[in-house]
């Protein structure tokens, strides 16, 4: 689904943010980024939606049709729920009448659709995340990327959102690459962990998550999971 080849980044001023970058995510993997800050998780995936041009190497992606969910939830505060959620289908000119009916779908799905009618500024933390969640869920992302969307909640939030992510992932079918700085939360959504070095940029290790799909709550309590996120751990301590 998305092919990262000797994949370099030098910004103007010259930092070199990125270097020979090479990773590989089958169609449906579910794979977490993690590595210091400046590292170029970030980056990778601006490169990889289009949002930036790699400056060395090669990216390939199998798909036009990328959902992204940013740090902060974006939303904007003169729109309501529905109407936030359904900008992006609306900028891709899907029809009034389709746009209607997909976001009315997916409030459902992400549960929020006792709030279609307010505003950003009446919900919680949690529930702007969750907007940001369904409002590129309208348009049936192939590849989904987030961009540390749970980095400022509290865990308990957090968590909750973890298992939201986990119950999407399983209904939309989606391929799915995650940054995140949180060691626990990258073993428990993902297939795959990539741990990168600091800057410039580079794959350090990865880890396959013997974890099967659905999960629940109860596997942060396995002795596995700890197991295997002390080994993650361990790697990224050595990155810096």
């Amino acid at each position: 689904m998305l092919q990262f080849e000797d994949v370099g980044m030098t910004f103007p001023d010259g930092t070199v943010a990125l270097e020979h970058v090479d990773i590989s995510i089958e169609r449906g993997e579910f794979v977490a980024l993690l590595g210091p800050s400046g590292c170029g998780k970030s980056t990778l995936l601006r490169i990889a939606s289009g949002l930036a041009p790699e400056t060395a190497g090669r990216v390939e992606s199998k798909t036009d049709q990328i959902g992204y969910v940013f740090q902060d939830a974006t939303l904007l505060p003169w729109r309501t729920v529905e109407r936030n959620t359904g900008l992006f289908a609306e900028l891709e000119g899907m029809g009034k009448a389709q746009t209607k009916n997909e976001v009315a779908k997916t409030l459902e799905i992400v549960g929020l659709s006792g709030f279609a009618g307010h505003y950003p500024r009446q919900l919680s933390g949690g529930m702007k995340m969750r907007v940001s969640l369904a409002r590129s869920l309208v348009l049936h992302p192939e590849l989904f990327m987030f961009d540390e969307p749970f980095a400022a909640l509290d865990e308990i939030t957090r968590q909750f959102l973890n298992d939201e992510v986990l119950r999407l992932y399983g209904a939309e079918k989606f391929t799915g690459v995650f940054v995140t700085h949180s060691v626990a939360e990258a073993v428990y959504l993902s297939s795959r962990v990539v741990v990168m070095a600091a800057r410039p940029g580079r794959v350090k290790e990865v880890f396959d998550v013997p974890f099967g799909y659905p999960r629940g709550p109860e596997l942060r309590y396995d002795p596995a999971f700890a197991e295997l996120t002390g080994r993650v751990s361990e790697s990224l301590r050595g990155a810096h």
